[in-house]
């Protein structure tokens, strides 16, 4: 039982340094933010919540070293071990430092850094000698007071743990009890405590302020959590390789973005901070309501060239607005898709907002806080139980006020599949009841459940595929949505708001089974821009994406607010491009080619309007330029990622 009480020694030695650091961090950083009476309490209980998470996972490797059967045992082991923990223990201090020194360089974290900088690592500590000696200087005092506490503390423990025998029955009850104590104890902490889910990013998210979540996390946390995603999801792997100067990155990737004639760039640290020439007066405060359609492959829908047009309404209402006919889903995930929609950030490389390190600490203002700025209501309606998909932390770090799920859309009668959630009819109408109470302005993310598996009809009535069409059970609940819709825009057309709001309608990736190996074809999802009093029927034949989505929207309202992506205008003169993740490999879509990247491979090559032949033979120097292209975007992404220089930071 005095292993746990090492245990317990090692985690108070491990939340005095994390209650040191954030001392510090808030001492030094305190400017940044105002903390209100009523948050005290609510980020006091989450820091600690993080601590203990942090606490759990520095430990793994002294609690395995602590058990092994028999050598734990022998004092002489026992006695190395908790000297090597207690350097340990002080390595993570050291880190907390550095921590905390980087933070103002980059207003995050570190992250991913730790894989990166290896080869600067000597460069580094002569730059913390040098720049910081006062803060080392510190650092030492502060260790030098805490290890011999814990020295101290260690010896009387031991002591006990050498004088005491017992028979080899009694010893092993003794460790299976200390080890089922520790491993109990330590998943909890890991969790963040007993609730249902674990603790995650988005937890350090909701006080709805970047400095508060950067004062709630701590570079071990967010380092231990970016290592996780590096290993398990490939994160940033292989991002310190470089495929171009930075110069030529930020050069000729801006030119494929940025258009000078509709945009400015006030500082070129920051190549994709901008805003749109418009004057302030020239804003046109319209309601925003974005459709995002579970599994909706253009394959099945007509106005997109599908072979079977399972969505009929939607090809209908397509003749009356602006259709993207070229238009790319930038992940094959809900959650990918959703941030990029709202963050204009493709998925590539791990980067979704609540679970990217980086990302999440990136202090920006996504769209949700531009027009919530503007006096704008921010909603999130979602059929399914809240937190369902991790979808309720990401909406959070967006800057989304209200979020409604299955349990508030029941109470207003609405049915639920039994599995899911609301069927969409339901959910849509309610969103049309939850607008037409609304006084101003609203932005809205209203994101489908019924075409998702396992394809539940709310009556037989919906049934119109049968048995021998190939997917017919996907078809019906497409259609089946697609009629969810129709019923909105019915009502919706009645109503006040209707006349001063901009619709999007766009698919959040495609139905894996039916799409096979065809690259277009698994990421093709329709995109529809409709407002019949404020936008003229079109067809828009350049290459789109969702993290066009944004600058296509700030350019219809008219706003000069300024704002990040990565993505362009549908309307801008440039040819537009996406960058599409395919699990661990890229895919670069441009001029009607689809490249298959892995790093600087082209795996493979594809023209979904021309013949494959033809391609080959007569478009090698096009073939070279593309790939000459997608270098600089990919080293863009990576670039302002790493270096934070997405969203242009307030100064310190």
């Amino acid at each position: 039982m005095k292993k746990i009480g090492m245990y317990f020694l090692s985690v108070g030695f491990i939340l005095i340094s994390l209650f040191a650091y954030r001392i510090a961090f808030l001492l030094t950083y305190a400017d940044r933010a105002s903390v209100g009476t009523n948050d005290v309490i609510p980020i006091l209980l989450t820091c600690i919540r993080f601590d203990l998470s942090t606490s759990a996972y520095i430990l793994i490797p002294f609690i395995v070293l602590l058990f092994i059967p028999y050598f734990s045992w022998k004092d002489t082991y026992t006695n190395t071990l908790f000297l090597c923990n207690l350097c340990w223990l002080i390595l993570v201090d050291i880190y907390l430092f550095v921590d905390l020194l980087y933070y103002p360089f980059a207003s995050r974290h570190l992250s991913f850094e730790l894989f990166t900088s290896t080869r600067d690592i000597q460069s580094i500590i002569k730059i913390g000698f040098l720049e910081y000696a006062p803060q080392v200087l510190f650092l030492f005092l502060f260790l030098a007071g805490l290890r011999p506490v814990f020295l101290l503390l260690s010896r009387k423990i031991l002591k006990k743990l050498s004088s005491t025998t017992h028979p080899f029955r009694k010893k092993l009850l003794d460790e299976s009890a200390a080890v089922l104590t520790v491993i109990t104890l330590s998943i909890a902490m890991a969790r963040g405590g007993f609730q249902m889910k674990p603790i995650t990013l988005s937890d350090s998210a909701k006080f709805n302020s970047p400095f508060l979540q950067h004062l709630i996390l701590n570079g071990i946390y967010t380092t231990l959590r970016t290592l996780y995603r590096y290993r398990m999801n490939d994160e940033m792997k292989g991002w310190e390789k470089r495929y171009c100067s930075h110069e030529e990155a930020s050069k000729n990737g801006q030119a494929m973005i940025v258009s000078s004639e509709k945009e400015e760039i006030p500082d070129q640290m920051y190549p994709l901070y901008r805003h749109f020439r418009y004057r302030s007066h020239e804003f046109r405060p319209l309601n925003v309501v974005i459709f995002v359609m579970e599994s909706w492959s253009s394959k099945f829908v007509g106005a997109m060239g599908g072979e079977e047009d399972a969505t009929p309404f939607f090809s209908r209402l397509a003749t009356k607005g602006i259709l993207l006919k070229d238009f790319f889903a930038n992940g094959q995930r809900s959650i990918q898709s959703i941030s990029a929609i709202t963050t204009s950030i493709p998925p590539c490389g791990g980067m979704v907002l609540s679970q990217s390190s980086a990302l999440s600490q990136m202090p920006v203002k996504f769209l949700p806080t531009i027009l919530r700025e503007k006096s704008y209501k921010t909603f999130f309606i979602h059929g399914a139980k809240r937190g369902s998909m991790g979808i309720k932390g990401l909406v959070t770090q967006t800057g989304i006020d209200t979020y409604i799920s299955k349990e508030d859309i029941a109470k207003d009668g609405g049915r639920d599949d039994g599995i899911w959630g609301i069927y969409d009819e339901d959910t849509f109408l309610y969103a049309d009841r939850l607008f037409e109470r609304q006084n101003g302005p609203f932005f809205t993310i209203i994101f489908s459940l019924s075409s998702h598996a396992p394809y539940k009809l709310p009556s037989e009535r919906f049934i119109y595929y049968t048995p021998e069409v190939p997917y017919y059970k996907f078809l019906n609940v497409l259609r089946y949505s697609d009629y969810s819709l129709s019923r909105f825009f019915e009502e919706a057309a009645k109503k006040e708001y209707f006349k001063n709001t901009l619709f999007i309608i766009v698919g959040d990736h495609t139905e894996g089974k039916s799409t096979g190996n065809d690259l277009y074809e698994k990421f093709s999802v329709p995109c529809l821009l409709y407002s019949p009093r404020h936008l003229t029927p079109l067809v828009v034949t350049k290459t789109t994406t969702q993290v066009d989505l944004v600058p296509t929207i700030l350019d219809i309202l008219k706003s000069s607010d300024p704002f990040a992506s990565f993505g362009q205008s549908a309307f801008s003169r440039k040819s537009g491009f996406g960058l599409l993740a395919y699990d661990t490999l890229d895919v670069f879509v441009r001029d009607g080619w689809m490249f298959l990247v892995l790093g600087d491979q082209v795996m493979r090559m594809d023209h979904h309007l021309k013949d494959q032949k033809e391609v080959l033979f007569e478009e090698e120097e096009k073939i070279s330029q593309l790939i000459k292209e997608e270098m600089f975007y990919v080293q863009l992404f990576h670039d302002i990622i790493m270096t934070n220089t997405f969203y242009a930071r307030r100064p310190s």
